[in-house]
């Protein structure tokens, strides 16, 4: 649905939009499914937030905070996975070890900004008693650029040409 989307606008773009988009391809995709993720993250803190609110805890408590942050970052995690290795880094990897390698170096890199993100909002939220909405969406800034470096020069580093699906 998401890629369908993409390419409804890129054909509404018109000839030299698609040239700019074709010739930086990796890391308008990589722009646009971090915008999703980004999203998804966002959304997924504050329902979880809601769901903690109603169960009577606050977000400035470091257990609510922090487990709220992690199941966050696993619904997400997860997500970026599938959608870069299919739709930003166009990897076709089908062997075992290959997707083990994927696998375990995509959620490693993601697991350390995952801590980097645990830390800033345990520190900036609890300790600092920031806003944390407001830090929930500065912070994910900073994941994003920290997530396309690792996914670019470590886990889909094989640097395959991106595929066009229509260059029209």
């Amino acid at each position: 649905m998401l890629e369908a989307l993409l390419q409804f606008a890129l054909k509404l773009c018109p000839k030299p939009l698609q040239t700019l988009w074709y010739k930086y391809e990796s890391v308008w995709r990589y722009c646009y499914y971090g915008a999703w993720t980004t999203l998804l993250s966002i959304l997924t803190k504050l329902a979880g937030q809601w769901l903690f609110g109603l169960a009577g805890f606050s977000m400035e408590q470091k257990i609510p905070n922090s487990l709220n942050t992690a199941i966050s970052w696993l619904i997400c995690a997860t997500f970026a996975f599938v959608v870069n290795k299919k739709y930003v880094f166009h990897s076709e990897s089908t062997e075992k070890q290959d997707l083990f390698h994927e696998i375990t170096t995509f959620f490693g890199a993601r697991g350390l900004t995952f801590f980097l993100e645990w830390a800033i909002m345990l520190i900036t939220t609890t300790i600092w008693h920031w806003n944390y909405t407001l830090m929930t969406v500065l912070v994910q800034f900073i994941i994003l650029a920290l997530n396309y470096i690792f996914s670019k020069l470590v886990v889909f580093k094989k640097g395959k040409t991106p595929k066009h699906s229509s260059q029209t």
